[in-house]
């Protein structure tokens, strides 16, 4: 950025993500907001194989620290990544702070502990944002619940979140029943602020011209055991009886892909299953999957998950794609019987059943989505982004008259 619009910015924002950027959407559309409401925005974030150290991404400058994601790790690797990061994290922005003077820093989370990496600009008067995507004790007991010693780990990831929450001046988070959680854990009502994971519509392909294909369904996202990926694998094997031309476009990356591979072939329906070869930004996604007929959220009903609410969903209804979702708490809270095709969560039948009927109805399908797209207006992240940049401005001002 250039010495004038430094000179003009509202301030300056770091952001904590243990993640990688500009893949992290939310994070992404965020980092946009900001530096269109007038804010000198810098990013310390994870570097992938093939990322550069520093660059200058969606107007912020992005700082990426050698430390890599190990997908699958165990609960002492997830350990010493989270832990390198923030030592890491904590010293870069310590160094940053010296000569930006932050007024805000903005952690995301997991892990919660990553908000003592905001201690440097903290101590030279920055404010803090604890950004909640996931609750962190949840996250793990989805993990590792069932290992030796994981109540009294989870017990001390309580206390870490209690405290986390108690250092930061705001916390925003991705939807009301998490807004709801972290207030009966210990935060303050007017402390927390809901910035819904909804689609920046500028990222919005034109529509596809001519026919689309009328039985092709579509997962993107993280593919990890709780999301259920399998489970759509298992459904497909289910419903191509019914529906002979049906077929599954994975796009996304995690530690089940393989697995999710594998059933595949273990049920005889490989060809039906495509899989992308490489990560894809969310504009080429989106280009991707613009003509399905229907995209999925197999969410299995995990404990985690009742407080699920998925950006894939809100980019499949922005798309005007018709929804087929495990009925879960948080979903449903958002989206009506008449907006989104429910299935039983975590029955591979029930699955099965509502794609079939989702195919072979294509009207009824239309009329959901429309329904679905309309519902949305109230959810679009230009609201989500107002929201969002007066909590930066109120923290930047009192910053200023603090």
């Amino acid at each position: 950025m250039s010495n004038a619009s430094r000179a003009s910015s509202r301030g300056a924002v770091c952001m904590l993500l243990h993640g990688r950027f500009p893949m992290e959407v939310r994070v992404a559309a965020e980092v946009r907001a900001a530096v269109e409401a007038g804010f000198d925005v810098d990013v310390i974030a994870l570097r992938g194989f093939d990322e550069e150290p520093e660059e200058v991404v969606e107007g912020a400058r992005v700082f990426r620290l050698p430390v890599l994601h190990e997908h699958g790790a165990g609960a002492l690797g997830t350990a010493r990544e989270y832990i390198g990061f923030t030592l890491l994290a904590g010293i870069k922005a310590a160094a940053l702070g010296l000569r930006r003077r932050y007024a805000i820093v903005q952690v995301h989370n997991p892990p919660d502990f990553l908000v003592l990496a905001a201690l440097g600009p903290r101590l030279l008067g920055a404010r803090i944002i604890l950004d909640v995507h996931d609750l962190a004790p949840d996250m793990f007991n989805m993990r590792f619940g069932g290992h030796r010693g994981a109540g009294v780990a989870e017990l001390i990831l309580r206390r870490i979140e209690g405290l986390a929450i108690r250092a930061a001046d705001s916390v925003v988070t991705v939807h009301e029943p998490y807004r709801q959680e972290l207030i009966s854990r210990g935060a303050l009502p007017g402390q927390v602020e809901v910035v819904l994971n909804s689609l920046d519509e500028r990222l919005l392909p034109p529509p596809e011209e001519g026919l689309t294909n009328g039985c092709r369904v579509v997962y993107h996202g993280t593919v990890t055991p709780h999301y259920g990926v399998e489970l759509l694998i298992e459904a497909a094997a289910e419903a191509i009886t019914d529906v002979p031309e049906l077929n599954v476009r994975i796009y996304g990356h995690g530690d089940s892909l393989a697995g999710v591979v594998d059933r595949a072939a273990e049920l005889g329906i490989g060809e039906a299953v495509w899989v992308s070869a490489r990560p894809l930004s969310q504009k080429d996604v989106l280009l991707a999957i613009r003509s399905a007929s229907v995209g999925v959220v197999p969410n299995l009903p995990v404990r985690l998950n009742r407080f699920a609410l998925s950006t894939k969903l809100f980019e499949y209804v922005a798309l005007g794609i018709p929804v087929v979702s495990a009925d879960l708490p948080t979903i449903r809270a958002y989206f009506s019987d008449d907006e989104v095709a429910y299935f039983r969560a975590g029955d591979a039948s029930s699955l099965a059943r509502t794609l079939v009927r989702t195919i072979q109805d294509p009207d009824a399908a239309k009329a959901r989505a429309a329904a679905a797209r309309a519902r949305y207006e109230a959810y679009r992240w230009p609201v989500n982004a107002a929201r969002y940049t007066s909590v930066l401005q109120r923290l930047a001002m009192h910053g200023r008259s603090g």
